[in-house]
């Protein structure tokens, strides 16, 4: 039987906190199960930096605030995010540098198109997993180009129609779908194609969806997802959302759709919205119209929870887990979290109440949006640590 190793992953991730070393400390024993460790770095990590034209709010934090990544047992990040490069070009390949520097493999950014196209690939023992990364939400700019540092795009056009067509009905809210960049989708292709041939599991990240409502998945997310999968993909992870997500398998492969965030610090937000004019407003009219857009889900500062203003459903969270071997995929898992008051991922049985809650959401995210998956105590052989559940497809309906 081929050897068999795991492979952790879990959504958003950023240290900017006045203690840094306190992070992650309550998800190291829940990390240090995995072969191999993912998250995407949803931020900048660097001391000299410059704010880039078309950021919104920086998230930028001290690049010795990355050191508690490499002790929590992170061995591969995506820097494909709509933060990678707030700080300018050189604060991203700072950004970069630093994580490889404490042991870190980065995907998904570099210094030019090609750098942040490439496979970074893990080994452990005679496997070899490689992981691509890329990003659907991002300000314009970031993107990187044949000479000009940035991420691997995955854009798409917008298209915005009437849902009743036999009546003019002006201001009501138009269905919305999207058309990928081909140009994005053939690179995407040949990416894949090419890494391949240099690992035995490959793994594709990226970043997208609806961060203003729950459990909803954009036909983008779906379509990439499917394309990835279709390509060549053994396992396909989302994030962005800032909550879980639905999980589905498209042909027996596992789309894990968003993993929400795992540790994502946010301190200071009034003033810092305030100071970057994002996501508030200087009137009474600009501020009904952000309400209305965001509603309860809308970022805000949150009682009780400093360094995370974001909804009380993104305090649901959890590592996916995915046993692989040269063959492929093995069994696909989910271990629960929830986030406490010290923005800190602390893990939770599935039967324990805090345990069922997630889980329970998690169903709900795969039923909202008709994700035909089981979500179950392991099996016997599935090779799935304590804590956990079972992500299987679910039957065929018979007729």
């Amino acid at each position: 039987m081929a050897a068999e190793i795991s492979i952790f992953a879990v959504g958003d991730v950023f240290i900017d906190r006045a203690d840094p070393a306190s992070a992650l400390r309550k998800a190291r024993d829940v990390l240090s199960a995995g072969d191999i460790v993912f998250g995407n770095c949803e931020g900048t990590f660097s001391d000299v930096w410059e704010r880039a034209p078309s950021c919104g709010s920086p998230v930028v934090s001290p690049a010795a605030h990355a050191t508690p990544l490499a002790a929590a047992g992170f061995s591969v990040m995506s820097l494909a995010n709509n933060h990678s490069v707030d700080g300018g070009h050189a604060a991203m390949l700072t950004t970069r540098d630093t994580l490889r520097g404490l042991g870190i493999a980065t995907s998904g950014a570099g210094a030019d198109a090609r750098e942040a196209r490439e496979v970074a690939v893990v080994r452990r023992g005679d496997l070899r997993v490689g992981f691509l990364s890329y990003a659907a939400v991002f300000p314009h700019g970031y993107e990187a180009r044949s000479a000009t540092p940035g991420l691997a795009p995955l854009r798409a056009h917008s298209r915005y129609t009437p849902w009743e067509l036999n009546e003019w009905n002006p201001g009501l809210a138009p269905r919305v779908s999207t058309e990928p960049f081909p140009e994005d989708v053939d690179a995407f292709v040949r990416d894949v194609k090419a890494a391949r041939a240099e690992v035995d599991v490959l793994v594709a990240s990226f970043h997208w969806g609806d961060f203003t409502r729950p459990f909803v998945l954009t036909d983008h997310e779906r379509t990439i997802a499917h394309l990835a999968v279709d390509s060549g993909v053994d396992i396909v992870l989302g994030h962005h959302q800032h909550m879980l997500r639905g999980v589905e398998f498209h042909r027996g492969k596992p789309i894990y759709y968003g993993l929400g965030h795992y540790l994502f610090d946010l301190p200071n937000l009034s003033e810092r919205l305030a100071k970057d004019g994002y996501l508030s407003a200087a009137s009474p009219a600009a501020e009904l119209a952000l309400d209305r857009r965001f509603g309860e889900y809308r970022i805000r500062p949150r009682v009780g929870y400093p360094l995370l203003p974001f909804h009380e459903d993104s305090r649901m969270t959890g590592v996916a887990v995915i046993r692989v071997s040269a063959e492929g995929v093995v069994s696909a898992g989910f271990c629960p979290a929830v986030i406490d008051e010290t923005n800190e991922p602390v893990g939770v049985a599935p039967d324990s109440p805090e345990g069922r809650r997630v889980v329970d959401y998690l169903r709900r995210c795969c039923d909202e949006e008709l994700l035909a998956t089981n979500v179950m105590p392991p099996r016997a052989d599935s090779g799935l640590p304590t804590g956990s559940v079972q992500l299987v497809p679910a039957p065929e309906p018979t007729r």
